[in-house]
């Protein structure tokens, strides 16, 4: 395995491990929404981990941002180098095949990180639903209250 290869799993096995994590963290969040006595605690959670998800989604849209301007200048060199220093000339399709399969590994790189932003956007919408759920869920209990008096 190439030093880039390890890279593109190493980024990988990192962003799952951080979806695990963060999915544990909601499911533990679904069942403290069942209870009255600890939803307080689950709303202080949950907006701290909706905020937790922005960040990162702001993080991971830099970081394709940046990913994506390097990967243009670096097509950019390649097309340079095949037209200029390959050994064999090849015409415009064949020099973007090359190309493709110079990148294949940064463009996975990208396509992970884009999925990892999709993940968070995903979280957030979950979270505000979460937020719906626990106004739902104390209105619920105190009509059960006014009812009970």
């Amino acid at each position: 395995m190439s030093e880039e290869e390890k890279k593109v799993s190493d980024l990988e096995a990192a962003l799952e491990k951080e979806r695990e994590d963060f999915t544990s963290k909601i499911n533990s969040l679904i069942g403290m929404i069942g209870k009255i006595d600890s939803i307080s605690e689950a709303q202080v959670l949950m907006l701290s981990y909706r905020h937790m998800m922005v960040d990162k989604l702001i993080k991971y849209r830099s970081a394709i941002f940046k990913k994506k301007a390097n990967d243009q200048n670096y097509r950019k060199m390649r097309i340079e180098y095949y037209k200029t220093q390959h050994d064999l000339r090849l015409d415009y399709k064949e020099i973007n095949e090359f190309i493709n399969s110079d990148m294949a590994l940064r463009i996975r790189q990208t396509e992970i990180i884009e999925n990892q932003t999709s993940f968070c956007t995903l979280c957030i919408e979950t979270l505000d639903r979460m937020g719906f759920s626990i106004k739902n869920r104390i209105s619920i209990a105190e009509m059960d209250y006014r009812k009970n008096i």
